[in-house]
C-alpha cells in the first residue's frame, strides 16, 4: 500500500505524527477485549473531516474504518469497526459508504 494516496470526499491523509500517535491512543483506549481488533497494533492513515472516522492500517497489510466513540468502551462491539483486506478495496467503495 502506498502512503501517499489520493484522498477524495471528506477524508484527508494524517500526515501528522502527533495526530497519529493521539488517533492510535484513543484507539487503544477504545478496545476492550472481544473487539474484532483487541491486540492488534494499528497506524491511523486518514481521517473523515468534522468526523470520528478513522482509517487504520493493520500489522497485516489490511486497512480498518472505526467510528471512534471518544470513551473507554466495554462493548466489543464498540468502536464500530469495517476491515478491507486493502486501502485499494476501502478507495474502491462509493463515497457515500466511505
Amino acid at each position: 500500500m502506498n502512503d501517499a494516496n489520493d484522498w477524495d470526499g471528506d477524508w484527508y491523509r494524517v500526515t501528522s505524527e502527533t495526530e497519529r500517535r493521539e488517533l492510535g491512543e484513543e484507539l487503544e483506549r477504545e478496545l476492550s477485549p472481544g473487539h474484532i481488533l483487541y491486540g492488534t497494533k494499528a497506524t491511523a492513515l486518514g481521517r473523515r473531516f468534522r468526523r470520528d472516522d478513522v482509517l487504520f492500517r493493520l500489522e497485516d497489510g489490511r486497512v480498518a474504518r472505526l467510528h471512534l466513540t471518544r470513551r473507554k468502551e466495554s462493548n466489543p462491539l464498540f468502536p464500530t469497526t469495517d476491515v478491507y483486506d486493502s486501502y485499494a478495496d476501502w478507495a474502491a467503495l462509493p463515497l457515500e459508504d466511505r
